[in-house]
């Protein structure tokens, strides 16, 4: 595959083809759903006792459970057969830019060496005073070449602008698909996310992995980026309500009750402030230390074939790490924070790096008071106060200092993605251990405010999907002078699922060609015999 071909590659990772049949599949099953719905109403129609009474009653339920999924079936499938229908020529159009930009980026990288020739046929014809007609051809063949230069580099750039043409047009067709879905919550028992999740995993059997977990991950994000901005802004929201309000009474001269409302509302945004202040300023409840293998536990690179999970495997790269956080995310949930420290050691058992593991925000309740410490409380103090130490922070403090961390000097990476790489970024500039941060690693994470505060030579690396825009909430904190540094090393690539882990770490994996120099120490490997000693701690709310 050709650079731009990966560049843009999100623009065939759909399959049209395998999409078209199951959405008509879903619809066909509407249709079965419908017939079955009339069934149920017929078996008990004209009937009277109380067994049919009773039993129309339990049709009648079935009956509204089953028309709620025919309508979303039937709407699901007509949108991804619409999706299906407008992706293919979309993906044509694009297969022909990348194919036409292809073929003139050769001619480009072979022109300037065949004017550059004519050129100096040129100078040798003019300097044996060669016959003016042998002159001119050598000057037509170098005009010539250049127009061809030119429109090589033009034909290009017209491919790149009809590529981002088409990737608007993906954008336009994957909103439209999304607008017209109907999820349905059904049942008293379960929550509106749970009938989500089941729904949509059922739906990858249906439709497809691939579109099940795009669009499930599309609308998943947005009620979580909404919850963010939600607790971030609400004090800004908040003050510019009080102005108005300010200016309207001024406006009407009502200036005793201007004075009342002046004071009620400082009450409110103090108390707003003070819960939130508050309650980081609490110790977290912890650890509950990890004792069924030991504390720490040893994984070597070696025992990877005898590994019965995931997670039993050692990390051998950026992709690994996310994977590995994103696993540290489930393993805590909403109740608790799981920190990893993992001391990367030498087959003569000396420590010589350690690899602090940060995971995200987990806890969507903004009333939360006992559960993770990663939740949205976390969020908006980083944002709006970075200079204030959350219980997060005093957490993973503490987890580093368990695992031995400051009884030595070795170096330390920090990684982590969405609000781990935020935690990682401050962590870093902290002068507690700044001098012996030589690494962070992130992936959709507003880190670049720290730039201006931490020491050039430490190896940044970012991997930041464009269409994620988590990783531009810098807010508080950020000014002209954090300009990332040349030790600072981003990748950009688009991918239509937003923001997840698993998908970070296989964005890593494609993009990032390996291991920086420098960051091997913070990775076992069989072959100098180096393994790791986990420490994995668990902390809630105190």
């Amino acid at each position: 595959m050709s650079a731009l071909g990966a560049e843009f590659e999100d623009l065939f990772v759909g399959r049209p083809d395998e999409i078209d049949p199951r959405a008509q599949a879903l619809i066909a099953a509407a249709d079965a759903i419908a017939q079955a719905t009339d069934a149920l109403r017929d078996l008990v129609d004209g009937q009277t006792s109380e067994a049919t009474d009773a039993l129309a009653r339990t049709a009648s339920e079935v009956a509204r459970s089953l028309s709620k999924a025919r309508v979303r079936y039937r709407k699901t499938g007509e949108a991804l057969q619409t999706y299906a229908a407008d992706l293919r020529p979309i993906q044509r159009d694009a297969r022909s830019a990348v194919s036409n930009a292809d073929y003139y980026e050769q001619k480009s990288f072979s022109l300037p060496s065949d004017i550059s020739r004519r050129e100096g046929d040129l100078l040798r014809a003019e300097a044996v005073e060669a016959p003016q007609s042998q002159i001119d051809v050598i000057q037509d063949d170098i005009w010539r070449l250049r127009q061809a230069e030119s429109r090589a580099y033009g034909e290009v750039e017209e491919s790149r602008r009809a590529l981002y043409a088409a990737r608007d047009r993906l954008r336009v067709i994957a909103d439209d698909a999304m607008s017209k879905i109907e999820t349905a919550s059904e049942g008293e028992k379960d929550s509106a996310a749970d009938n989500w999740n089941q729904f949509w995993d059922a739906a990858a059997g249906w439709i497809g992995d691939w579109a099940a977990s795009v669009l499930k991950g599309i609308l998943e994000f947005l009620g979580e980026l909404l919850a963010v901005l939600v607790a971030i802004i609400v004090v800004i929201l908040l003050l510019i309500i009080v102005a108005l309000v300010i200016a309207v009474i001024i406006a009407t001269g009502g200036m005793a009750l201007l004075a009342f409302l002046a004071l009620v509302a400082a009450a409110i945004v103090a108390g707003l402030l003070l819960t939130f202040i508050l309650r980081e300023s609490r110790d977290p409840k912890g650890p509950a230390i990890n004792e069924a293998r030991g504390f720490p536990y040893t994984k070597n690179p070696s025992d990877s074939d005898d590994a019965e999970s995931a997670d039993e495997f050692t990390a051998e790269d950026y992709g690994d790490l996310f994977e590995e956080v994103g696993r540290q995310d489930g393993a805590g949930g909403e109740n608790s924070t799981v920190i990893r420290v993992v001391a990367i050691t030498d087959a003569d058992g000396n420590i010589i790096g350690y690899r602090v593991q940060l995971p995200s925000t987990q806890n969507w309740g903004p009333g939360n008071e006992n559960g993770a410490l990663n939740d949205l409380s976390a969020d908006a103090m980083l944002a709006m106060f970075p200079g204030l130490k959350t219980q997060y922070e005093k957490a993973v403090w503490d987890a580093m200092e368990r695992a031995g961390v400051f009884e030595n000097d070795v170096p330390i990476m920090l990684t982590g993605w969405s609000l781990g790489g935020m935690m990682a970024g401050d962590l870093a500039t902290d002068p507690r251990i700044s001098g012996r941060v030589e690494s962070v690693v992130t992936a959709g994470s507003a880190i670049d405010k720290h730039a201006g505060e931490m020491d050039p030579s430490v190896r940044v690396t970012q991997v930041n999907n464009r269409w994620d825009p988590v990783h531009t909430l810098e807010f508080v904190g950020y000014d002209d002078d954090d300009v990332p540094g040349p030790n600072w090393q981003t990748y950009r690539p688009t991918d239509i699922r937003i923001h997840d882990s698993g998908m970070y770490g296989e964005l890593a994996d494609d993009l990032v060609p390996g291991v920086r120099p420098g960051d091997e120490v913070f990775f076992a490997d069989d072959v100098d015999g180096s393994y790791e000693q986990v420490y994995e701690m668990e902390y809630s709310r105190g």
